[in-house]
């Protein structure tokens, strides 16, 4: 098997589908095959689809075509694995499940361990007992080094994934862990066997991601408002009333200082945000100003505002 995606958290569904079809876009060798999809719908209840060709667009058709991709995409615990066509059957033990979970994973993870038992049905137990799944994927997977297996066990609220030292071994692996800041939701990303290795995994997790995102409340903001001006000399800042509106700016970028035109950096990327004399934050957006030296002349009125995560 070449890739198995699990994610956590509102619009999981949508997120994994997501995160295959980034791969499928830019990738070459064994994928766009047999795929299964499998998620945890209202009260445990599983919603399935599986195809042996076509990959992720052949599992969202399917998934229409039932009536089902709406509550697949929404649900809050979802995975998926694929490879190339025609795996044998029935294809749903490569990707186990019951209302405490799912597992997914890469190479061989349906392969009997020292227990006689699959590896992903021993984690999925090991879910369905109480264990988290970072300590489920960590037990079956350190107690059978040499098989040719990776794991990936997501639950509702955690996510966790694991590999044998054989597959650890090999030189043509993907391996992504996104945790969206609060623990809210998060995704996991196991590969092999497709081209280019370097970065798939990132970006099948960064697709992902952005759907976890989206699907989060709304962040606080603060708007820019024309005639602020940025104060130089010292670290990045932004200091907020108790109201949430915009007090002060300052910036510790020289370059800035001497700018004269648009930019997206009068409040930077990543600057702490303050408010009642403490840090509360730290932003993840920007807006996009016309600055003269540090005085904000005029504020982009599709791009005034500035999101940001609290701490």
């Amino acid at each position: 098997m070449t890739i198995g995606i699990a994610a956590f958290g509102a619009d999981a569904g949508r997120a994994i589908l997501a995160g295959l079809a980034a791969v499928e876009a830019v990738g070459s060798g064994e994928i766009r095959g047999f795929a299964v999809f499998r998620a945890l719908g209202p009260e445990g209840a599983l919603i399935d689809a599986e195809t042996q060709d076509g990959g992720g667009a052949a599992l969202r058709a399917s998934l229409q075509r039932r009536g089902l991709l709406a509550a697949a995409e929404a649900a809050a615990v979802a995975a998926l694995i694929s490879s190339g066509p025609d795996r044998p059957e029935p294809l749903i033990q490569f990707l186990p499940g019951s209302a405490a979970g799912l597992v997914t994973g890469h190479r061989l993870p349906n392969t009997a361990g020292t227990d006689g038992a699959p590896l992903n049905l021993a984690a999925l137990r090991r879910l369905e007992a109480g264990e988290t799944p970072e300590a489920a994927v960590a037990a079956v997977i350190g107690g059978n080094p040499e098989i040719d297996a990776g794991l990936i066990a997501v639950a509702p609220g955690a996510v966790g994934l694991a590999e044998t030292a054989r597959v650890l071994r090999r030189n043509d692996r993907g391996r992504a862990l996104l945790l969206l800041p609060g623990g809210g939701a998060g995704v996991a990303v196991l590969h092999n066997a497709i081209q280019p290795f370097e970065g798939l995994a990132l970006l099948a997790a960064g697709s992902a991601r952005a759907v976890l995102e989206a699907a989060r409340p709304p962040l606080p903001a603060f708007r820019i408002l024309s005639g602020t001006r940025v104060e130089f000399g010292g670290e990045d800042g932004v200091w907020l009333g108790e109201d949430g509106t915009l007090l002060r700016i300052t910036g510790g970028n020289p370059g800035l200082a001497r700018y004269c035109g648009w930019t997206s950096s009068a409040v930077y990327l990543g600057t702490p945000v303050h408010r009642g004399g403490r840090r509360v934050g730290v932003t993840v957006g920007e807006a996009r100003c016309r600055l003269d030296r540090g005085l904000v002349e005029e504020v982009d009125p599709a791009w005034p505002e500035v999101r940001w995560l609290p701490d």
